[in-house]
């Protein structure tokens, strides 16, 4: 219905300045104004509609431009020929419109469907190698403890239960981000409630803590940041993940620092570490699904940061990644406090190690 709207008010607005102008422009300076109403109509609306517009432009330019003005009577019969080729151009251009927006409508359809193919087999890379890799592990050492049992000692029984422990733990945390992504493209309902900011990150670094052993892991919390109104999990799931980034793409031992602050009514968090950083260019892309840059034997799908982005955006924030100048990487993120937070008095300046 708006579409003929859309096509019968075009034809007013052409007939209006033809009307006010037809003594001082020619007919076929009024032909091409209607023209160039049909092909606007007809880039914009749907088949029916653009016809509709045609006939309608060609019956107003004939009654109001053609003299006799104001009638359908012609004064001259060779007023005949443009009439029937400004009908029929109209009509040509309406379907020819109509058609180049189906063929563009078939090329879109289809560059989707390219990049749907190449999302699905990136992710079946991925996924195939990510779960392969630690099952496998998982299997050979839990073949080892049932057909060597009696000739492994204490010591190596107990390194490949562990082997079993981390890989297990690492295939879980393939899944999980799976299940999240699926989640997060499906639509989450927040159930956002006040926490301090030190409740979320300490429950995250107990997460990550087995890879996070052997590292200066340093988070002051300032004594006045506010609580921030957010979905609890969601929120650990954004640090958990940005923790288990920075242990993988930097070398064992290196340090890992979380600051944060309170800035305009949001509390913005920063966590930096000594690796190599983000390749140049990179520093957008981290966020995309399956994108891994600077992956190298690193495993991981590549969806940890495009996670930690719906995440924060759910929440009207901001995360942002870029190179600090001495090297390394810093992961920074805005969160919107949310409202008055209650008053706290147990939250207080912390370094964690």
């Amino acid at each position: 219905m708006i579409e003929y709207l859309i096509s019968i008010a075009v034809v007013v607005i052409c007939t209006a300045i033809s009307i006010a102008l037809r003594t001082r422009l020619t007919i076929s300076t009024f032909s091409m104004l209607y023209l160039l109403g049909v092909i606007g109509v007809s880039m914009k609306c749907r088949m029916p509609a653009a016809v509709l517009n045609a006939l309608l432009s060609v019956s107003a330019f004939y009654y109001f431009c053609i003299p006799i003005h104001d009638s359908f009577v012609l004064e001259d019969s060779d007023y005949l020929i443009p009439f029937a080729v400004m009908l029929i151009a109209a009509l040509v251009i309406s379907t020819l419109t109509f058609k180049l927006r189906a063929q563009a409508a078939d090329v879109i359809n289809a560059e989707i469907a390219v990049q749907t193919e190449r999302m699905r087999n990136s992710l079946l890379r991925a996924v195939s190698h990510d779960i392969k890799t630690p099952l496998a592990s998982i299997y050979g050492s839990a073949t080892s403890l049932l057909e060597e049992s009696e000739r492994l000692d204490e010591s190596q029984r107990h390194e490949l239960i562990e082997n079993i422990a981390v890989e297990s733990e690492r295939l879980n945390r393939v899944v999980t981000n799976l299940l999240e992504m699926t989640r997060l493209d499906a639509g989450v309902e927040l159930r956002p409630d006040w926490y301090p900011l030190e409740e979320i990150v300490g429950a995250a670094l107990n997460r990550v803590d087995k890879l996070l052993r052997g590292r200066t892991v340093t988070a002051t919390i300032p004594r006045d940041l506010p609580m921030i109104r957010v979905d609890g999990v969601l929120i650990e799931e954004v640090f958990t993940n940005i923790l288990e980034n920075a242990s993988k793409y930097t070398a064992p031992g290196t340090p890992i620092e979380i600051s944060a602050r309170e800035s305009a009514h949001k509390v913005v968090v920063i966590v930096r570490d000594k690796g190599t950083g983000f390749a140049p260019g990179d520093e957008e892309r981290v966020f995309e699904k399956f994108f891994r840059g600077q992956a190298g034997q690193v495993r991981g799908a590549g969806l940890g940061l495009a996670i930690c982005r719906s995440i924060v955006q759910l929440h009207q924030g901001r995360i942002a990644a870029a190179n600090q100048p001495a090297g390394g990487a810093v992961i920074t993120i805005e969160l919107p406090i949310g409202g008055t937070p209650p008053a706290i008095t147990h939250v207080h300046e912390s370094s964690l190690t």
